[in-house]
């Protein structure tokens, strides 16, 4: 259990308390309400170096490209968090950031996450294909006006949202009965998530999440989320995120049987895309 030190490093630290709004479902924070806490420190760090006469370079008009997140605990109401954030660098290509959050009851880690920016409009564009989705789920996201933050843009904690709805709904489009393995204790979990982020999303667009399942070791599962807008057909974000469903009663990872592993790795659905 990793627990908060301290640390010579010149590392800014902030507290974001758990609003009862942010839980989900399951009673703790959801893992893509993690990204607005981040975002929080990021803007809160950012603003403290600038008054201190050390601004990071163009920050106010970086994008964030990558993104990789490593959950280790829960985080619940009305618990606080804090969030330490360490500008590993920054030059005219990019910027690295790392950041970690820890419960402040106990000083344990709950998620490290690490940031690349850059420039928008850098990456070469992709489009989709239909051969190179043999076996996937296809899920149609409209964007809200709501969901949009001051810059007109979509953050990559509504996306997040916008993958777990269609990490879910695929499970119910291949016929895996999520009732009876919830009656069981049997719940998904997810432990890391990798995104890549090519191009902006925005009010009014038309998304198509495409969802592959993938085969990891130890009967873990990984999920591939590509997010194309429906009108170019471009590729906006990639997604891979790595879990498996646990049964919570045995605290060890739930057995699939022959019959569910074909209704989520070999289910053949129609194209969104017309």
């Amino acid at each position: 259990m990793r627990l908060m030190e301290k640390m010579d490093k010149t590392i800014t630290s902030f507290a974001v308390p758990v609003r009862r709004a942010d839980l989900d479902v399951n009673g703790h924070v959801n893992n893509g309400t993690y990204q607005s806490y981040f975002e929080e420190a990021r803007i809160k760090t950012f603003e403290q170096l600038k008054e201190e006469g050390q601004p990071i370079l163009h920050y106010d008009r970086l994008a964030i490209r990558e993104c990789e997140l490593e959950y280790k605990a829960e985080l619940k109401y009305p618990e606080e968090a804090r969030i330490t954030t360490e500008i590993v660098h920054s030059d005219l290509e990019s910027t690295e950031i790392v950041q970690e959050m820890f419960r402040a009851s106990d000083s344990v880690l709950v998620t490290r996450a690490r940031f690349i920016l850059g420039f928008p409009g850098e990456t070469e564009s992709v489009f989709y294909s239909e051969e190179d989705y043999p076996y996937a789920f296809y899920h149609p996201i409209s964007v809200g006006w709501a969901e949009m933050n001051p810059e007109g843009k979509v953050n990559l904690e509504t996306i997040q949202y916008y993958l777990d709805d269609a990490r879910i709904r695929s499970s119910y489009q291949c016929g895996l009965d999520l009732h009876s393995l919830q009656e069981k204790g049997v719940g998904p979990v997810v432990y890391k998530a990798e995104l890549k982020y090519f191009d902006s999303m925005t009010f009014p667009d038309d998304l198509i999440i495409v969802t592959v399942y993938l085969k990891a070791e130890k009967n873990r599962l990984a999920f591939k989320h590509d997010v194309y807008s429906k009108s170019s057909r471009k590729l906006l974000l990639t997604s891979l995120v790595h879990g498996l469903f646990m049964d919570l009663k045995r605290k060890r990872p739930y057995q699939f049987t022959e019959e569910e592993m074909k209704l989520v790795f070999s289910t053949k659905n129609k194209s969104l895309f017309v």
